[in-house]
């Protein structure tokens, strides 16, 4: 079967091996020990968000790879409660990033979409799920296949287990601002799958380190992330063109906090045109009978659950 990849993902995913080897050539388990402590980051609000997540790309690749780069000789028991506390991390890091892919899925599009600007079709994730998840499995396993072979922390012997697959690399790829809906539906499909990869702290054992159960855990988490390299790639290109549109350059450069005042403002302003209403309804008698229909209100419930909906959205940014 032939796999179509693209060649800056195969590059990517070279790139990975090579510094994931850098790591397992240096490692020990004292340097181990020493990890990054990233929740102040996790809270970080006055930034945008933007910003944020291509922070947290950076650091999910670099937590990933000082976790799993590591030389299985000299791995005991120490080292594994040092994994068990990476894997929190990282677990960390996917749930802020799946939360960051929400609100650019949901309340970021529909703004630039209600600002006139073409980010594609809302249908799209029903429209192509199975067709691209098909794609992306086959992409992932022919990328498992590679990195085994390159990384030196996987058991080359394992090659076997897995078909090789003719490569068929595609041209240089058109990307487009139309692109953003697809991207980012593909991004949260990846982090899910990530996700499901990583096991809670308290679960994790020695048995995680023993193969064959070690390379075919680490290579499928290294070519999720290879992928997901290349597709922010993508992503950070569409937000370059986004941005020589004024008014999208502004929603895309708003902090963090700047976004839930404004969330919370609006509520204020829902909230009181609320009281205003059920104070007329009250007073019915003296309001035109066209003002007390019953489906203004619940248009006004709807919409103030939506932007409360939103706020939270945004205050877990």
């Amino acid at each position: 079967m032939r796999v179509a990849t693209n060649q800056k993902h195969l590059s990517m995913s070279e790139e990975l091996a090579e510094d994931s080897n850098r790591l397992a050539k240096n490692f020990n388990a004292k340097g181990y020990a020493k990890i990054e402590n990233i929740d102040s980051l996790l809270l970080k609000r006055d930034i945008s968000v933007e910003k944020k997540k291509s922070i947290l790309i950076d650091k999910l690749y670099s937590h990933i790879l000082k976790a799993f780069s590591a030389d299985k000789k000299k791995f005991g028991k120490n080292a594994m409660d040092s994994m068990k506390k990476r894997l929190g991390s990282i677990r960390k890091i996917v749930d802020k990033l799946r939360g960051i892919n929400y609100y650019l899925e949901t309340i970021f599009l529909e703004d630039l979409k209600l600002a006139k600007i073409k980010v594609g079709v809302k249908s799209i994730r029903l429209m192509q799920e199975s067709e691209l998840a098909k794609d992306e499995l086959e992409v992932l396993e022919y990328t498992t296949y590679q990195l085994i072979g390159k990384a030196v922390v996987l058991d080359k012997r394992l090659l076997s287990e897995y078909a090789e697959r003719e490569n068929r690399i595609l041209g240089k790829e058109k990307i487009e601002i139309s692109d953003l809906e697809s991207v980012l539906a593909k991004e949260s499909r990846l982090f899910e799958h990530l996700e499901a990869k990583l096991p809670p702290p308290a679960e994790a054992d020695m048995r995680l380190v023993k193969e064959p159960i070690f390379t075919h855990w680490v290579a499928r988490i290294f070519a999720i992330l290879s992928l997901i390299k290349y597709l922010y790639s993508k992503e950070k290109i569409i937000f370059g063109m986004l941005k020589k549109n004024r008014t999208a350059k502004i929603k895309i450069s708003k902090k963090i906090t700047h976004l839930m005042k404004e969330k919370s403002k609006l509520l204020e302003i829902m909230e009181e045109k609320a009281t205003s209403m059920k104070t007329n309804k009250n007073l019915g008698f003296l309001v035109p009978r066209k003002s007390r229909r019953f489906s203004r209100g619940f248009r006004l419930d709807e919409n103030f659950k939506k932007e409360l909906h939103n706020l939270t959205t945004i205050v877990n940014l």
